[in-house]
């Protein structure tokens, strides 16, 4: 177990392991059985895995007024989450393009033009298909730096509290409109409300036909702009990362009253947000993790922070990054000798944290320290010319 000697919550650090051990299970189990078909031998699914990213939305929105609280100016911030997130992703690109292409991975190939597409993490805004089908989290992650990133400039964080419950109600006025009309509650909205959904996540999928300048139909252009909007201010999605800063205000200044409320409609938004789901499963794992999360920063799950799940924590986005298709082409291999597939669950398992851990210290970390290197330099030199 490790002793506190700092502020530091490394029960987020375990969270976001644990969340990516479980979003890997369930590809490699669930996921990989829809796509593929698993053999009888497969005895044990891990549906709930998928649940892993509405922990990381929660703890994005719980770490960003730590970040920009310790930010200097719109550019710093802007450098330090590039540095942070772009290496190991472009790694992660590179690798997982290459495997899948000399493995022909059925379905999930894409051109050397298309991987090229996928450097800007927003290829989904063009209709790029993703190199690994999870890199659609990232969008969704961009999308609300971009919107933190308007309130610190715009020298509201002060007001932030204030700002994000108006973000949560618009999203949730959002998203019961396409959660009415889905449930046959036609006519009271406008039309269009239904959203394009992906074969394995459900997230709205923009057409780059649509949303291209110089359209002819007045009508596209106007349910594009919409599609736009709803895209850019995540609205599927932000009541996780509302619920997560609320969480970290609690931390700061107590529970009281209004955060306990906008908390309550954060958990009460995730049924009307995830509208195609049919029961309320989603919504009582999201009011779980917050309860975790309140506990976490009450100090009351400390005997969680065990080294090995805060090593897990460390190398979690690279092992998100690195595990869907790679992991899918070696299970798929082990078929082909008559492996046991459990065994190449686990093998594929051990593969996709071995190579986060290589991409985590021998990329991710030295290129991080490199680029903040490179740009408190840079600062230096123009501080010195002013």
């Amino acid at each position: 177990m490790i002793n506190r000697t700092s502020d530091r919550l490394f029960e987020l650090d375990v969270f976001r392991g644990l969340a990516a051990l479980g979003v890997v299970f369930f590809h490699y189990t669930s996921q990989y059985s829809t796509l593929f078909q698993h053999s009888p031998e497969v005895k044990y699914y891990f549906g709930m895995g998928r649940h892993g990213v509405e922990v990381f939305f929660l703890l994005s929105g719980f770490v960003i007024l730590i970040t920009l609280e310790r930010t200097k100016s719109c550019w710093d911030f802007i450098i330090k989450r590039f540095a942070r997130l772009y290496p190991a992703y472009w790694v992660a690109i590179a690798l997982t393009f290459i495997i899948v292409a000399i493995a022909k991975l059925p379905g999930q190939q894409v051109s050397l033009w298309e991987a090229l597409g996928n450097l800007t993490m927003m290829q989904e805004f063009f209709g790029i298909p993703h190199v690994d089908p999870v890199y659609w989290t990232l969008k969704v992650e961009i999308c609300f730096y971009i919107i933190m990133l308007v309130i610190y400039q715009l020298r509201l964080l002060k007001h932030v509290e204030a700002v994000m419950t108006g973000w949560l109600f618009l999203a949730l006025f959002y998203s019961l409109k396409t959660y009415l009309a889905r449930w046959g509650v036609d006519g009271i909205f406008s039309p269009g409300v239904e959203e394009t959904t992906s074969l394995f996540f459900n997230f709205p999928v923009l057409d780059y036909n649509v949303i291209q300048m110089g359209m002819t139909e007045g009508t596209a252009s106007i349910q594009g702009i919409r599609d736009l909007f709803r895209e850019v201010l995540i609205i599927k999605y932000a009541h996780l990362f509302v619920a997560g800063l609320i969480l970290y205000r609690v931390k700061q200044y107590g529970f009281s009253v209004r955060r306990g409320l906008i908390l309550l409609v954060c958990i009460l938004a995730q049924r009307v947000a995830y509208s195609w789901e049919t029961s309320w499963e989603t919504t009582v794992y999201v009011a779980v993790f917050i309860g975790l999360l309140y506990l976490a920063i009450q100090g009351y799950l400390s005997f969680i922070n065990l080294k090995p799940l805060i090593f897990l924590g460390t190398v979690s986005y690279t092992i998100y990054l690195i595990h869907q298709n790679i992991g899918y082409v070696i299970i798929r291999q082990f078929y082909q000798y008559n492996i046991n597939p459990n065994f190449s669950i686990i093998f594929a398992i051990c593969v996709s944290i071995t190579l986060a851990t290589l991409i985590t210290f021998w990329v991710e970390q030295p290129a991080n320290e490199w680029i903040r290197k490179k740009y408190k330099e840079y600062q230096s030199k123009a501080a010195k010319i002013a």
